[in-house]
């Protein structure tokens, strides 16, 4: 009788606490893995925006550099540009300043605006070829 008694009690299932802990264990695990989603793909837009931030950076640091000391291009002032097509939204503002930090260089700074808000500045100096 006592075996009858042992092997229906391992055959009763799981008690309502055990199923209620393994649901909330399952519930745990699996809303841990959607914030570490939601934070990998934030991370990868963020990263997205400073390789285009520092890449339009430098192709307007590039285009300066290829333009005579004493073209237009490189006159002193400040220009904005609001990109469109793949950059649509990013706006990139160019300040041209003489004989910074001394005599016979320009300044550079370039500072472009995210989409998001974000602003990153990247500064250069052009110096006249002797």
């Amino acid at each position: 009788m006592k075996s009858h008694e042992a092997e229906m009690k391992s055959e009763e299932g799981f008690s309502l606490v055990e199923v209620l802990l393994a649901c909330t264990l399952l519930m745990v695990t699996l809303l841990s893995a959607a914030l570490m989603a939601l934070t990998a793909y934030s991370t990868l837009d963020r990263s997205g925006e400073a390789t285009t931030v520092l890449a339009l950076s430098q192709q307007r640091i590039e285009f300066l550099r290829n333009q005579s000391y004493t073209s237009g291009a490189l006159s002193a002032g400040t220009t904005t540009e609001t990109l469109v097509g793949t950059y649509a939204g990013y706006i990139r503002t160019t300040r041209i300043e003489d004989n910074v930090p001394r005599s016979g260089v320009k300044q550079v700074t370039v500072t472009v605006r995210t989409v998001s808000g974000a602003t990153t500045r990247v500064v250069a100096l052009i110096a006249r070829k002797t």
